[in-house]
């Protein structure tokens, strides 16, 4: 199964954040409004500021989307693709949404250092499932380039972007996967073994917010019992040299590093209704069990796990889905759960978070916006149609139009 890589939201097709590599069941957008009929919506309440339209635009037609792939108190970067001009641009902004740098290309993917500053991979060629020439550049904040670098015929992920260190993974058309990290004006490399059978990208990858402890899953051919993963515990030495703390094969397909990179949240291809995933040490192979609710993406904030789940059903007679999202401590304890149940079984809403895990935007599939406290329980709907929104650390919500309208809203949950 070659992974598929998404922008922001899983359900459309065309559209995470670049630096994951994702093996999900991608679900199509429909027009149809399918809001969901379950739990309390309370009153609603925002303000909005310094709105404007993204620059550049590929295309005015009804083909293009727009979308936002990381919002920090910082800056923001947003994406666009589709449209009469094939590719996508990148485009970052301050906190006020003014944009500092932007690129375009066949595809693109990055790690976000301190926004607007980010760790950039671009490629000509559209198609993420074979090795490509490209460019690989480190934008500063104020839109300067730190670090340029060309490629041939490799796949390219940025992992981290850092004001000490930049981390990448190539892997070549040969199949060797090498860790880049360059630390200064020194460049250091890892090379991993074994190489996967057959060129591609590496998933699961993950690094911490330093970019210091990575892990690193290459897929292996299927064996009876299902998915296996050569995962690399890997750590960054002071001076910048990666080296290999642990080796294992493994049936996991996600992993998500602490910001510290202590721990993790794996996701286990064998796991059934949520059972299956697992809090780990770094560096080992086994861990707590805890529930995920069909799991489709995991993150990990300093004192918070988010789960993501999804779960479809549907034939002549009957069609329904729901879709949840949990949220545990690092014991890790549930601290709130909630599912949406819809009518149409073809709708689906997807959530973004803050930094803190602290509160949650769902956009689904009519464009319709509903923000969640996990910690109060507070909900609210916000009035609008929306492609996407991301909570942002400190109580805004940054927030973009099916148009390309880019916006900073107040948190509607905000606590006391």
């Amino acid at each position: 199964m070659t992974p598929t890589r998404t922008l922001a939201r899983p359900h459309v097709a065309h559209a995470l954040p670049g630096v994951l590599l994702l093996a999900l069941v991608l679900i199509g957008l429909v027009a149809a409004p399918a809001l969901a009929r379950s739990g309390r919506v309370g009153p609603a309440s925002r303000t909005a500021s310094a709105p404007g339209a993204l620059a550049t635009r590929l295309s005015r037609g009804a083909d293009t989307w727009y979308g936002i792939d990381d919002a920090q108190p910082t800056g923001t970067l947003v994406y666009q693709m589709g449209g009469s001009t094939p590719g996508m641009r990148l485009t970052a902004t301050n906190a006020t949404g003014a944009t500092i740098w932007s690129v375009e290309s066949g595809d693109v993917w990055a790690a976000s250092g301190t926004l607007p500053a980010a760790l950039v991979a671009t490629f000509p060629d559209g198609d993420p499932n074979v090795p490509r020439d490209g460019e690989l550049r480190a934008y500063n904040a104020n839109g300067t380039s730190r670090f340029h670098k060309t490629f041939k015929n490799k796949f390219v992920q940025p992992l981290a972007d850092t004001a000490k260190r930049l981390v990448w993974i190539e892997t070549s058309a040969k199949a060797v996967t090498r860790i880049y990290v360059r630390q200064g004006s020194t460049t250091h490399m890892l090379r991993l073994l074994p190489g996967v059978t057959k060129a591609r990208f590496v998933n699961p990858v993950a690094a911490s917010a330093d970019g210091r402890r990575i892990v690193v899953g290459q897929y292996l051919p299927h064996a009876s019992s299902g998915r296996r993963v050569q995962t690399d515990w890997v750590t960054v030495s002071r001076s910048g040299i990666p080296s290999i703390v642990s080796q294992g094969i493994t049936p996991w397909v996600y992993v998500a590093l602490s910001p510290s990179g202590d721990k993790a949240a794996v996701m286990d291809s064998a796991a059934v209704g949520g059972v299956g995933n697992r809090w780990v040490d770094f560096g080992k192979f086994s861990g707590r069990l805890f529930e995920g609710e069909d799991s489709s993406q995991m993150d990990v904030s300093a004192q918070k796990i988010f789960v993501q789940g999804a779960y479809t059903f549907g034939n002549d007679q009957l069609g329904w889905s729901t879709y949840g999202v949990t949220v545990l401590d690092h014991g890790p304890m549930m601290l709130y759960k909630r599912a949406w149940t819809f009518d149409d079984a073809t709708s689906s809403i997807w959530f973004r978070h803050d930094g803190q895990i602290l509160c949650l935007a769902g956009v689904d599939s009519s464009g319709a916006l509903t923000v969640i406290n996990t910690e109060t329980w507070a909900i609210a709907s916000v009035p609008g149609t929306y492609a996407d929104a991301v909570p942002i650390d400190g109580g805004r919500l940054a927030t973009m139009t099916k148009d390309g309208t880019l916006a900073f809203i107040a948190d509607p949950v905000a606590g006391p």
